[in-house]
């Protein structure tokens, strides 16, 4: 594996979590490492959404820890996480252009984003206000959005959502070239896991007892 981020490391410890009254799950531990995708599988409501803003730091863990490294170091989560949300979370008034070129000086992104628009199928949609994508569309800039973080750690919430069967192949395409760059990502879908190369790995959530 041809390595281009530092190397990352994400561990939850017997992490656990409640709606209210109602246990969600509890118990889950895991480490992420480089070339790693997770597959968060379970029903709706189990809490996948949850979990994913556990990991991204978003949401502190009720039980449990959750810890972030970068180069042997401890570091926040921020420093190398991306997250993409079930909601694309676009500004409908700015061009997909615009939007892009705005996470772009938000991260520092030096590269071609002519080629990002390329890549992720909107090449001819540049100077379309992202209100009126389609919301197959909009899921595809989420994805420009992701390589431009430059960041090695992405957290996906329901990546295919809206996606038509090429939309969900290019989605397992362009994971499958970061984690082949020494990436990581964490996938939480209701659908059944696929195998998106030889370090991918399963996590199913069940209730807490």
């Amino acid at each position: 594996m041809t390595t281009e981020f530092p190397t990352t490391k994400l561990t939850l410890t017997d992490v656990g979590m409640s709606r209210g009254n109602h246990h969600l799950f509890s118990g889950v531990s895991f480490e992420l490492t480089p070339g790693q995708v997770l597959w968060v599988h379970g029903d709706n409501g189990i809490g996948k959404t949850t979990l994913l803003r556990i990991a991204s730091g978003f949401t502190p863990p009720e039980r449990g820890t959750a810890s972030y490294s970068m180069s042997g170091q401890s570091c926040k989560p921020e420093n190398i996480i991306a997250y993409q949300g079930h909601q694309t979370g676009v500004k409908a008034k700015l061009t997909a252009q615009e939007e892009l070129s705005f996470w772009a000086k938000l991260h520092g992104f030096n590269g071609q984003l002519p080629d990002i628009f390329t890549l992720i199928g909107l090449g001819e949609k540049l100077s379309v206000p992202t209100g009126s994508l389609s919301a197959g569309q909009k899921r595809r800039l989420g994805l420009g959005r992701l390589i431009i973080s430059q960041k090695p750690v992405w957290i996906m919430d329901e990546p295919a959502a809206s996606l038509d069967a090429e939309g969900s192949q290019l989605t397992e395409m362009i994971i499958s070239d970061h984690t082949a760059r020494g990436g990581s990502v964490i996938i939480a879908s209701h659908s059944p896991a696929k195998v998106l190369g030889q370090n991918a790995r399963r996590l199913t959530l069940r209730a807490a007892s």
